[in-house]
């Protein structure tokens, strides 16, 4: 018991630089769950765009309707998984908490994506839009997380990607949630096509900044 307890107080003395150089089994795992991210993200932004072309450009097919939500529901669950996977970081980078309220996050981001087979009906607008809340509120805490792991490493050149992150999830925060709310209610007129098109900018720049962050742990 000694030894075990011995051993894991030197691990949590190890720093981040030690920590890469080494590469543990526990970076190979955060590689694999910032993969699933960026992957994950991918999907999700292709499922958008075929949203919104099929929305404002021709009909939907039959096809399509049945594939676009699909793609989606299965980013959002890889998304899920990535984060779950990240929970490998070393402890004394303090992250486990953030990842812990960003996997909540994107397991009720995973709901309403999984609701959209049985109807939309199925949930009304307030429950809705909490469960699209909750997912941006996830992706602030990865991106708070990540900031962690940053300056765990000792790597707070790259700060400038994690709050490109935090820009992103603003976009999707506004996209997603913010701008339907206030056309919702009628405060102010807004073409639905201007919301898919600032939450489609979040699409796209969210996993680029989250492979230049998967670079720094090569």
């Amino acid at each position: 018991m000694s030894n075990s307890g011995t051993e894991q107080q030197e691990e949590k003395q190890i720093s981040g630089e030690q920590w890469l150089r080494d590469a543990p089994v526990s970076l190979k795992q955060i590689r694999r769950g910032l993969n699933l991210l960026i992957y994950g993200g991918v999907l999700v932004f292709l499922a958008a765009v075929g949203v919104l072309y099929f929305l404002f450009g021709t009909e939907m097919q039959t096809l399509f309707m049945n594939v676009l939500p699909v793609m989606s529901f299965s980013g959002n669950l890889i998304v899920f998984i990535g984060t779950i996977l990240c929970l490998s970081i070393p402890e004394q980078a303090e992250t486990r908490r953030l990842l812990i309220g960003a996997a909540v996050g994107f397991f009720a981001k995973l709901i309403f994506s999984g609701t959209i087979f049985l109807g939309t009906e199925v949930l009304n607008l307030p429950v809705a839009l909490f469960l699209k809340l909750s997912g941006n509120i996830g992706l602030i805490l990865l991106a708070l997380a990540l900031r962690k792991l940053l300056l765990y490493l000792n790597r707070s050149d790259q700060m400038l990607k994690v709050y490109g992150l935090l820009a992103s999830t603003v976009l999707f925060l506004m996209g997603s949630w913010c701008l339907e709310v206030v056309a919702d209610l009628g405060l102010v007129e807004i073409r639905l096509i201007t919301i898919y098109s600032v939450m489609l900018v979040g699409f796209f720049l969210n996993p680029w900044f989250l492979f230049g962050l998967r670079k720094v742990l090569r």
